[in-house]
């Protein structure tokens, strides 16, 4: 499942929040599948955009090896219009190899 973390910094929350839902439904439309996300604001930093997308899939056979980079243009593209004259937007999509594993607990509620 892809997934991204939006970072925005301090007093922007609305708009994150407005950009990474219309991340997601174009995100979900070119991957053909859900993504997952979080935002955050970021603490204490130097040099970063208002607005940064950081977005990974795990591709393990090369599948989205083309996707991906479209993804992130088209991604960028959507983020500019959601974004102010004066802000800046960044977004860095990457493919990861790796394998995905959850479960659920084995203790009982007492």
């Amino acid at each position: 499942m892809p997934e991204f973390l939006m970072r925005y910094k301090p007093g922007l929350k609305a708009q994150a929040l407005e950009m990474a839902l219309s991340v997601t439904a174009l995100a979900s439309k070119l991957f053909e599948m859900e993504v997952a996300w979080e935002a955050r604001e970021f603490d204490d930093c130097f040099g970063q955009p208002d607005f940064v997308v950081t977005g990974w899939i795990t591709d393990n056979d090369d599948i989205y090896r083309v996707t991906v980079f479209l993804v992130q243009q088209k991604i960028l593209t959507l983020m500019r219009l959601h974004a102010y004259k004066d802000q800046t937007v960044g977004c860095w999509w990457q493919r990861v190899k790796g394998n995905w594993g959850d479960d659920t607990g084995l203790l009982e509620r007492p």
